[in-house]
């Protein structure tokens, strides 16, 4: 595996995925009720962040300087993508001519036609690659987002009534269901959590 140091030259100013409005419109909460914006706005960064760990990378657009050496390949494949501009690349210390390599924007791979087996040692390459959030965002992180957030708000509604499994009153019973009895049928993972990792799989970086 190549050994790689990342260093942000220019850093995002803004992780969430969602606006505020588009979260109300996909938990189905009315514009003009404002009394849980303060909640929505915590759990949109708080569910950004999570999705950004899952899939081990940042999403947020930066300015980037990627360092490479063992690369014993003609491609590297950058941390943040797409890539939107490449302002230079070095070997050696020795500028890179742009003719003789190519960026493919969606994957954040750069590829070099030298006539060698691979790049030469260290490359550097300075670049902006990722989404400028949210309005770039794409449609699944969006509602993978939406999917945690609507689970967050039902686990913090169940903790009102954690322990409480029956009520009667007046001959009349009110039997609540265990949702962690189905947790523990499917491994601890609910069903919302396994849509989202389904959304997510093509958006991991698998490498460390």
């Amino acid at each position: 595996m190549a050994d790689r140091d990342i260093t942000i030259t220019v850093p995002a100013t803004n992780f969430d995925f969602l606006t505020l409005d588009e979260a109300k419109m996909l938990l189905a909460i009315e514009p003009t009720d404002t009394t849980q914006d303060a909640l929505i706005e915590m759990l949109i960064s708080q569910c950004s962040q999570v999705i950004a760990t899952m899939c081990n990378r940042t999403f947020a657009q930066e300015g980037v300087l990627e360092s490479w050496r063992d690369i014993g390949d003609r491609r590297m494949f950058m941390s943040h993508w797409p890539i939107k501009e490449v302002d230079g690349i070095t070997q050696l210390g020795t500028d890179v001519d742009p003719s003789v390599y190519e960026v493919e924007e969606i994957s954040g791979k750069i590829s070099i036609f030298n006539g060698g087996l691979r790049w030469d040692e260290p490359a550097v390459v300075s670049y902006t690659g990722g989404y400028v959030l949210p309005d770039e965002c794409p449609l699944p992180l969006k509602q993978a987002c939406a999917i945690f957030i609507r689970e967050e708000r039902i686990r913090m509604q169940q903790a009102q009534v954690a322990g409480i499994r029956q009520i009667s009153h007046k001959g009349s019973r009110v039997a609540f269901f265990d949702p962690n009895a189905v947790l523990l049928k499917l491994g601890g993972k609910s069903p919302s959590y396994q849509a989202v990792e389904s959304l997510l799989k093509h958006y991991i970086r698998i490498e460390a």
